[in-house]
């Protein structure tokens, strides 16, 4: 598993405006409006290196002359490089006013201002509070508060300060703004896009309202929606920045990257000192990468079998839609004989431990051939090595085929020729399967999709299979952490129960609930998820009587990712008793590791 499923946000795209008008003379215009514009974005970040922290006097200054001058002077100037867009020289001389006279309201909102630019959150925050500590009322210092504590995760105080504000200043687009921004990223989103639509409705901005309608989409996954949201944008404002890099992203959460790629060169093209254009253009070449996989596990269960296995792949894209992978996976199976019939090969009897092993090389590929349709097909080869000594080889193939009906309707199929590998007896019988599979999925709520489907497959020791399915999910309208519950029942049936070494009861049903709980912290850098199954299973295996067995199961997951975004370290590990995990039926543990690196 990978990072959370919920599309990240774009960074930045929507500022935080926290200086009234009038509010000090030197500001341009007398207002701050967002995070800087244009070329001043890009001096953030080199303010952040030589200003120090508050007490400290810039580093080449001299402090005999600095100490000569009085704070007014200092301020002085200090509004003047911040109305030319000289951040990098008015922190420091903001910060030194701030020292030298620790009153000064308007120096430590202007220096809390400009470290949150610089992403300095913490200090930025103590500095808004000692001005609110000086002036409580100040309407920039509370607003500037709630932004950085946005910024900072603490969406409940953030929250509150935004509801204050908006009780006192009910038409105040900044206010409005932010605290849909924070609700957002709360992951209330309901209540985020009432307070923008109230915007709308009331004409407060409503363009930057209708902005932030569209992002909330992206963020929920209700990508179709987003795009028409981003299109109307465009309508009544051609050319606006934030529609343009919204509509690229939710085209890059699609896979529609031919036209994302083109798209974030364009902006980029137009808009060369816009961070949030880069940042889009960066994460888009970068998921177009090659990138190798190195994925290994360890398999056991309760009737002795073991297998570690190990699959090394590589993936490049053929073209921004097409993805090939190659890739080679080895098998290394066994298991204590307790059936005669699996251990009547020269030389092995019953208690004895028995190994073998299978290798596989397959290659594939998978496209997005047009705006609703993804097509995957592989081919390969696997060797499989028999108990008596010889071994064999067989073909494999398959893929899969999905159509996105619209926004809320999707068809899916998915077949091919495969090789039961999950035991040292199925390597040994070769064991082969040939599946074909079609599933429906309707999306009737945003947080609810129902889904089912069924299926047929036909064995190599003649035997054959029908399954069908219907699923239940539902997701929470929140983040951080997100949640979801899954209720799955399946019915299989099978022509015969023949003593292959899989799991093959004449007939079983099964009702399932699954919660899972997962987050991710520092932009997604590490990453975890649990869940929890619980459920029933019924069936009946030949001439025994009918079986209704509980069903528990867990499983966790754990990553980081490293080196900015291109590489990725995982670890799992799942335990359960729910028979159709596996082809033998027993209950059984797996603990994998997962890596992963863009070149």
């Amino acid at each position: 598993m990978g990072p959370a499923v919920v599309p990240p946000r774009e960074e930045g795209v929507l500022g935080h405006p926290e200086e009234s008008a009038g509010r000090a003379a030197g500001a341009r215009g007398g207002a701050v409006s967002a995070r800087p514009p244009g070329f001043a974005a890009a001096l953030l970040a080199v303010a952040g290196l030589i200003a120090g922290p508050i007490g400290a006097a810039p580093a080449d200054a001299a402090q005999p002359a600095a100490a000569e001058r009085p704070v007014a002077d200092v301020v002085r100037d200090a509004d003047a490089a911040f109305a030319r867009q000289d951040f990098k020289k008015a922190r420091p001389l903001y910060e030194e006013a701030v020292r030298r006279q620790p009153d000064q309201v308007h120096a430590l909102i202007r220096a809390a201002m400009l470290e949150s630019w610089d992403s300095d959150l913490t200090p930025a925050a103590d500095n808004y509070r000692r001005a609110l500590a000086l002036a409580p009322g100040d309407f920039d210092a509370r607003l500037g508060l709630a932004r950085v504590l946005s910024w900072k995760h603490e969406f409940s105080e953030s929250i509150g300060i935004y509801r204050t504000l908006r009780e006192e200043h009910p038409d105040d687009p900044k206010v409005l703004l932010g605290l849909g921004q924070t609700l957002s990223w709360a992951g209330r989103f309901r209540e985020a896009d009432e307070v923008f639509a109230s915007m709308e409705e009331h004409r407060i901005e409503p363009i930057q309202a209708h902005i932030g309608r569209a992002r909330l989409r992206g963020w929920q996954g209700r990508l179709d929606e987003a795009a028409h949201y981003w299109r109307d944008v465009l309508r009544a404002d051609p050319g606006n920045l934030d529609a343009r890099i919204g509509l690229a992203y939710v085209h890059h959460w699609q896979g529609l990257d031919r036209s994302a790629r083109a798209q974030a060169d364009g902006i980029v093209l137009d808009h060369p000192d816009s961070k949030d254009a880069k940042e889009l253009q960066a994460t888009i070449h970068l998921g177009l990468r090659p990138h190798a996989d190195a994925d290994a596990f360890r398999y056991s269960d309760t009737d002795s079998n073991r297998v570690d296995a190990a699959t090394g792949a590589y993936v490049f894209m053929a073209e921004p839609q097409t993805s090939v992978r190659i890739a080679y996976s080895t098998y290394d199976a066994s298991f204590r004989c307790e059936d005669p019939a699996f251990c009547n090969e020269p030389g092995l009897a019953v208690g004895d431990e028995i190994d073998t092993r299978a290798q596989m090389l397959t290659a594939g590929a998978t496209s997005r051939l047009l705006g609703p349709l993804t097509f995957s097909a592989h081919a390969g080869a696997v060797r499989e090595e028999t108990f008596g000594g010889p071994s064999r080889l067989d073909g494999v193939f398959g893929g899969f085929l999905r159509w996105q009906v619209g926004p809320r309707f999707a068809v899916g199929t998915s077949g091919g020729w495969d090789m039961l590998l999950d035991t040292a007896p199925l390597i040994d019988r070769g064991i082969r399967t040939f599946s074909a599979d079609a599933r429906l999925e309707y999306r009737f709520r945003p947080a609810w999709l129902l889904s089912g489907g069924g299926g047929v497959a036909t064995y190599s020791d003649g035997n054959g299979r029908k399954t069908a399915a219907a699923a239940l999910e539902w997701r929470a309208a929140r983040t951080h952490p997100w949640f979801s519950a899954l209720l799955d029942a399946r019915y299989r049936t099978f022509n015969a129960d023949r003593n292959d070494g899989y799991f093959d009861p004449l007939r079983y049903d099964s009702e399932l609930l699954t919660l899972a709980i997962w987050d991710d912290y520092h932009d997604a850098r590490f990453y975890w998820r649990a869940e929890g199954t619980y459920g029933r299973q019924a069936f009946t295996v030949g001439a025994a009587a009918p079986r209704d067995d509980r069903v528990k199961g867990a499983s966790a997951l754990a990553g980081i990712n490293f080196a900015a975004g291109r590489g990725a370290l995982e670890a799992s590990y799942t335990r359960s008793d729910y028979a159709l995990n596996v082809a033998n039926g027993f209950k059984y543990s797996r603990t994998g590791l997962f890596f992963r690196y863009r070149f």
